[in-house]
């Protein structure tokens, strides 16, 4: 029924009882000659009451000359077997437990609980306890909630205790038959049929191996075997012992490969209070496994909660998995209640988890389907709000989407949209403002492949929590549609399309020229020469002289090293390439190629340049701003920081 119909297996049972009675009697069977056939539990011969201080008697007839030492030597075995299940149970069979109901156990309480209740159990001569699994996730399973309907259970399980000899004798065995039986499919499909894709081959080997044990050679064997198919996991997935957790840092230092932002949503990614300082990057690596799950979410917590004393709570939590070599699915597990205690008793608006990887996280377990976040996975009570994302079309110059051929061959479309698609935005046309947005809720986790996905993502939200439309005008400037249609050349363009590239080419300027008046972007503006460009054209060569540099005005281009594979940079529209060659005079470092149907460059020649740092050092000093930039926001791109090694310190 998974869970859709809970009073079912309660029904079931209470109606046992009644249907076997109306069975005999259907068929006529007489009780005594059904009880005669074995159908009911034999009574108890005794005419004393079912509870008698009597039997507190037993204490006064042990004599230790009457002990068979050979039977208690027999039975040391099977003592330390106890001794070790009662100990290992808690931190075992609990965390089963609350993975089973999808609850999130408090590991104190529970150990507390169990040592009052062996306590008192000790002190009235009664035997260890512990809390059966089966019986719990039946409970759980029939919807059982709240202290009522525990102390119910609780109440009913001692009334049985004592009452339950004298009234078996009126229940049939087929029902504890049924209900081994379906406690014991219900477990075997949990633990053994539906756990087969959760787990990797070698975890999967052990549940197998204690499966049978248990079955063939009982409880002490199937210790054994667990305790030996835990050491061969260990073993095989962690050689030497690291800690989960390399380090932590805000973000403060870093910067994303969102170059050019507009100046209102730098201006907040550059704020103390409202910044990338409120961005928590928490770096784990080696083998996360179930021996350091645990140590794993202790430190993330621990490191939240001495953010909060120092009164810098992060709006944004990183978690980066890249330089995790495997995760078992135990672990996974546990990283995914994580995401729920970040948020609910921290506060955090997005936890982003950076998996490394094309392929997801380095485990069998889908984690990233269960931590990504959505439409039904956000935060409640959030009234921090993202725009919705657009659709962005055929045309658009986002990434290597307008190729026919594609750059990346192991690059699907969907992987190529996603860091664009987490920026972009959509506005309602019919009444503009910022009220009448097109509004939906952040998602409370995201999951991202590289590091730097992940921190344009955290920036965009960033951005988002204090004003959305300043995104939106982001994004505007930052991912526009294609302006040339058709096939003609520059030279053919429309006047409305030349007028429209070169209001657009000024606005750049603008925005990369800091402090800049209207005439000297005119004189900037004048020296620059427009080019056409076509998809797959090359713009450079690596090792290419550097006569010129280009602002991109329209289309998209890719700057790839073509000795290294994989090495490889989009450049958007806003952007300028190539000015470090131009400056420095050094050879082209990189290959330039259009990825998009068609781009517009605005070209500076080397003679310009030259012309123009003579006639007027003070309009040729802001290319030379630029380059510093650009070059500042390289050496602090997170991709070149090793973050918690070794590195060039930013100054």
């Amino acid at each position: 029924t998974k869970g859709k119909y809970s009073l079912l297996p309660p029904v079931f049972y209470c109606l046992i009882t009644p249907v076997f009675y109306f069975s005999l009697y259907a068929l006529g069977v007489d009780i005594d000659d059904a009880e005669d056939a074995g159908y009911f539990f034999p009574p108890i011969k005794s005419t004393e009451s079912a509870f008698s201080w009597s039997l507190l008697d037993i204490f006064t007839e042990i004599h230790f000359w009457n002990i068979s030492w050979k039977a208690v030597f027999k039975a040391i075995p099977t003592m330390i077997s106890l001794t070790a299940f009662s100990l290992i149970h808690v931190p075992i069979n609990i965390p089963a437990f609350a993975i089973s109901t999808n609850t999130e156990p408090d590991m104190n309480a529970e150990l507390i609980a169990h040592g009052y209740s062996n306590f008192i159990s000790g002190i009235f001569g009664g035997l260890q306890n512990y809390m059966t699994y089966s019986n719990g996730v039946i409970y759980s399973k029939s919807n059982g909630r709240g202290k009522c309907s525990s102390l119910a259970i609780v109440a009913l399980t001692g009334f049985i205790f004592i009452y339950g000899p004298l009234l078996c004798v009126y229940v049939p065995r087929c029902m504890a038959g049924t209900l081994l039986l379906h406690v014991g499919i219900d477990l075997f499909i949990e633990g053994v049929v539906e756990s087969y894709h959760d787990y990797d081959s070698l975890e999967y080997s052990g549940i197998i191996l204690i499966t049978i044990t248990m079955t063939l050679a009982g409880m002490d064997a199937a210790l054994v075997a667990g305790f030996i198919a835990a050491l061969s996991t260990y073993a095989v997935q962690s050689i030497t012992y690291q800690h989960p957790i390399k380090g932590a840092m805000c973000a403060a230092t870093l910067r994303s490969s969102a170059w050019n932002r507009s100046a209102e949503a730098q201006k907040i990614l550059l704020d103390k209070k409202k910044g990338r300082e409120r961005i928590l990057v928490i770096q784990c690596q080696g083998h996360i496994f179930f021996g350091n799950s645990t140590i794993l979410k202790e430190s993330v917590l621990e490191l939240l909660v001495e953010r909060r004393r120092s009164g810098d709570d992060p709006i944004v939590v990183i978690l980066d998995f890249t330089h995790v070599l495997a995760i078992d699915s135990s672990s996974a597990m546990t990283i995914e209640k994580l995401k729920d205690s970040i948020i609910k008793s921290f506060g955090v608006e997005v936890v982003i988890f950076v998996c490394g990887h094309e392929d997801g996280f380095r485990c069998h377990y889908d984690l990233s389907l269960k931590v990504n976040g959505g439409a039904a996975n956000k935060r409640e009570g959030s009234s921090k709000r993202l725009l919705d994302p657009i659709d962005i079309g055929e045309e658009d110059p986002i990434m290597f989407e307008t190729c026919k051929e594609p750059i990346h061959p192991n690059s699907s479309r969907a992987q190529a949209r996603a860091s664009v698609t987490a920026r972009a935005l959509d506005v309602s046309n019919s009444h503009s403002g910022y009220k009448n947005a097109v509004m939906a809720d952040i998602p409370n986790s995201h999951v991202c492949e590289t590091l730097d996905d992940a921190l344009i993502f955290a920036e965009d939200v960033l951005v988002a929590v204090q004003d959305a439309m300043i995104l939106q005008n982001d994004v505007d400037d930052r991912f526009r549609s294609n302006i040339l249609e058709g096939s003609g050349m520059a030279v053919k363009c429309s006047k409305t399309q030349q007028s429209s590239l070169e209001e657009i080419a000024r606005a750049f300027l603008t925005s990369l020229c800091t402090g800049a008046n209207a005439n000297e972007i005119d004189k900037i503006y004048c020296l620059l020469e427009p080019e056409l460009y076509y998809c797959n054209d090359i713009v450079w060569t690596q090792g290419d002289e550097s006569k010129s540099l280009k602002l991109i005005v329209d289309g998209s281009l890719l700057s790839l090293l073509e000795d290294e594979d994989g090495a490889r940079e989009s450049c958007y529209p806003g952007s300028i390439v190539g000015e470090l060659g131009l400056l420095n005079g050094t050879r082209r470092l990189t290959t330039l190629k259009v990825i998009s149907d068609k781009a517009v460059l605005y070209s500076l020649s080397q003679e310009r340049w030259e012309l123009l740092a003579c006639e007027d050092p003070k309009v040729a000093r802001f290319i030379d701003v630029i380059a510093i930039r650009y070059l500042s926001h390289r050496i602090q791109h997170v991709s070149n920081h090793n973050l918690f090694g070794k590195r060039s310190l930013p100054v």
